[in-house]
C-alpha cells in the first residue's frame, strides 16, 4: 500500500499509522529473530516501508512526502517498534535526516534529495549527535578552504551506513562554530580515493543488522552549496526539528507491546503469573501512551527528555517480565524473549544526554 499524498492530513495520518500497524506484524515482527541471529541488514523489510510512503512521514508533500502531524509521526514509530525496533530504528535515522534535509533554507539542496528521501529511492543517514557536546569532543573537524571546506575525523555512530546515498554530518570549525552538510555518501564512496570510507559494522549486543558503524573523512572536500546549515553555534539546539524528539520515546512503548504481546500469549497457555504480569504492564503501557499524546497535542517538547527517561524504564521493565514470562526457554539463543531483553538495552544507551540518564535512573531506581 502506498499512502496518497493528495488526500487530507487527517487522513493520511490515520492511514499511515494504520499501515505502520499491518506492516510490523505482517512483515518486520516475522523476520526479527532471523535477522537478529545473522547481523543481516532488514533489505527486505526497509524496503516495505518506503514502498507505504513512510520514510516521507516529515517531508513536506510538495516533495512527496506525507507531513504527517508530529503525533502522527511518533504513532508510526511506535507500530513499527511493536514489529522490530532494528527496522524501526533504520527508519528512524533516516527520518532524523529528513528533518534536517527540509530545515534547510537552500532550496536546492531540498530539490536535490528530499523526492528521493521521501520516496525510499534515496536512503538517509546521519552523524551529527556529537554536537551536542563541547567543541573540544568533536571528532570530526571542518577547515575553510576555497568553496567550501575540508573534512577530516569520524562519525562514531552511523547506522545503515553501507546503504545510504545521503548523510547528513556534522563538523566544527577551529573557532568552535558547527556546520550540517549533505554529503553524497553512495557517491562519494564510488569514487574510491579513500577520501570516505565506512568500517565494517559494529558488533552490537543487540541490532547488529542495523550497519552501524564508523564512517571516516580523510581531508574530504564539502562544498558550499552542500552546507545544509551554518556555520554557527548550537546547531542542533537552534533548529527546530519538530516531533523527531519524541520518536525514541514511541519506539519504546511500540517495544513494550512487542513484549505485551508475547506475555500475552504464554499467559493464553500457562495462565499463572504471566496473567498478572500482563495486566500490570497493559496498565503502565495505556498511561504513557496517553501521556505521550497529551505531549505532542499539547507541543510540550519540554517535556521530551523526562517522557524519554520514563519510557526506557517501562520498556526495561517490560522485557525483563517478557524473559521471566518464557522461563527457561526464553534464554536460548533462538527465543525471542532473550532478543526483546537485549534490545531494550539500547534504549538507554541510544543518544542519551542532559536530562535523559537522571530521568531514566529516577523510574529505575525505585521499587514498584
Amino acid at each position: 500500500m502506498s499512502i496518497s499524498t493528495t488526500s487530507d492530513a487527517a487522513q493520511r495520518a490515520s492511514e499511515a499509522v494504520a499501515e505502520a500497524a499491518r506492516l510490523a506484524h505482517a512483515v518486520l515482527r516475522p523476520q526479527g529473530d532471523a535477522a537478529d541471529a545473522t547481523g543481516s541488514y532488514p533489505q527486505a523489510a526497509i524496503a516495505a516501508i518506503a514502498a507505504a510512503g513512510l520514510l516521507g512521514s516529515a517531508i513536506p508533500t510538495a516533495y512527496g512526502g506525507l507531513d504527517l502531524p508530529y503525533l502522527a509521526q511518533a504513532q508510526v514509530f511506535q507500530q513499527l517498534a511493536a514489529g522490530d525496533v532494528t527496522c524501526a530504528f533504520i527508519a528512524s535515522q533516516h527520518h532524523a535526516c529528513t528533518t534536517l534535509a527540509t530545515a534547510t533554507p537552500r532550496a536546492a539542496l531540498r530539490d536535490r534529495w528530499l523526492p528521493g528521501l521521501a520516496t525510499g529511492e534515496l536512503h538517509g543517514a546521519n552523524g551529527f549527535n556529537f554536537l551536542n557536546f563541547p567543541p573540544e569532543r568533536a571528532p570530526m573537524k571542518a577547515v575553510p578552504v576555497a568553496g567550501g571546506y575540508r573534512w577530516s575525523g569520524a562519525l562514531p555512530w552511523v547506522t545503515a551506513a553501507h546503504h545510504s546515498d545521503l548523510l547528513v554530518a556534522g563538523a566544527v570549525l577551529p573557532d568552535g562554530a558547527q556546520l550540517l552538510a549533505a554529503l553524497p555518501l553512495r557517491a562519494a564512496l564510488a569514487r574510491a580515493d579513500g577520501a570516505i570510507s565506512v568500517d565494517a559494522p559494529m558488533d552490537l549486543v543487540a541490532l547488529a543488522a542495523s550497519d552501524t558503524t564508523v564512517v571516516r573523512c580523510n581531508d574530504y572536500f564539502v562544498a558550499e552549496d552542500d552546507i545544509l546549515l551554518g556555520p554557527g553555534p548550537d546547531l542542533l539546539k537552534t533548529t527546530f526539528r519538530g516531533g523527531t524528539v519524541y520518536v525514541p520515546t514511541a519506539m519504546t512503548l511500540g517495544h513494550v507491546q512487542h513484549c505485551l504481546d508475547l506475555i500475552e500469549t504464554i499467559a493464553a497457555r500457562k495462565g499463572s503469573t504471566a496473567t498478572e504480569m500482563a495486566a500490570w504492564l497493559r496498565d503502565a503501557a495505556d498511561g504513557m501512551a496517553r501521556d505521550l499524546v497529551a505531549a505532542l497535542e499539547a507541543g510540550d517538547f519540554a517535556s521530551a527528555p523526562v517522557l524519554r527517561g520514563r519510557g526506557n524504564a517501562l520498556v526495561a521493565r517490560a522485557a525483563h517480565l517478557a524473559l521471566i514470562a518464557g522461563g527457561g526457554t526464553g534464554f536460548r539463543r533462538d527465543q525471542t524473549p532473550q532478543r526483546l531483553y537485549r534490545e531494550a538495552g539500547f534504549f538507554s544507551v541510544w543518544s542519551v544526554s542532559g536530562a535523559i540518564i537522571p530521568e531514566t535512573l529516577t523510574h529505575l531506581l525505585v521499587d514498584s
